[in-house]
């Protein structure tokens, strides 16, 4: 049956002689992978491979099957141009990281409205932003969290200083069974969760308090989504905010 939706691009892969494998988060069946055929083109004719860099936002038209893995691509174009990501050699790292976070976390197939919208306005504000771009991912992060069924139940302060895993608060004491983040750590957390998306230039991190930061997230993130959760894109993200 011919459909017809938005998809943002998480990941792809190259697909015998001429084609890809594209996965993508769409916005009227969740989790969706297209077959893209004569994806690569000629030095006259651009192939569809352009179209699906990480994070675009596509109108895509193709055949789905009831219970087939894979949909074919019929026609493809872009939904909402973007001006800055594709260009700018850093935001392009930060995209590839945060589509893999998706592509590694998010595996529904159904629609989801509410996720779908935070999506790709984050991508959308993340695109038109000119400050704060080095904080962006860790903010995006704990705002996924939100939607992953985890998202951190208080804030910090003086007398709840240590993030516990577990229940996914700040405590007043470590907890027994050692899944928290020190005093330090808990407390830079704690600003990156108070800080919203359009106010990211505001939070003034150095490099060892980003990762401080990171590492911490991501250690949450394994607390709750499995200890073999890994993200290959997560070194050289860090390198370029050294």
């Amino acid at each position: 049956m011919l459909q017809k939706s938005r998809a943002i691009v998480l990941h792809s892969i190259k697909y015998k002689d001429n084609s890809l494998i594209a996965y993508c988060y769409s916005e009227k069946f969740g989790r969706i992978s297209f077959v893209v055929n004569n994806a690569f083109g000629s030095a006259k004719q651009p192939g569809k491979a352009v179209y699906f860099q990480p994070l675009a936002i596509l109108d895509v038209v193709f055949y789905k099957r009831e219970g087939a893995d894979l949909c074919r691509l019929k026609e493809v174009s872009h939904a909402i141009p973007q001006n800055t990501i594709p260009f700018d050699p850093v935001k392009r790292c930060v995209a590839l990281f945060l589509s893999e976070v998706i592509y590694r976390t998010v595996r529904e197939v159904e629609a989801n409205p509410l996720f779908y919208n935070f999506f790709e306005n984050a991508i959308h504000l993340f695109d038109i932003m000119h400050g704060g771009v080095a904080n962006f991912h860790l903010i995006f992060l704990l705002q996924h969290s939100r939607h992953l069924g985890f998202f951190p139940s208080n804030a910090w302060s003086e007398q709840f200083r240590y993030f516990d895993f577990k229940n996914g608060a700040f405590v007043s004491s470590i907890p027994e069974h050692g899944f928290f983040l020190n005093n330090d750590a808990s407390r830079l957390l704690g600003r990156v969760i108070a800080t919203p998306f359009h106010q990211a230039d505001t939070l003034l991190l150095n490099h060892n308090q980003r990762l401080l930061v990171i590492n911490g997230i991501i250690r949450y993130y394994r607390f709750h989504l499995g200890s073999s959760l890994e993200f290959n894109s997560l070194d050289v993200l860090s390198q370029v905010f050294a």
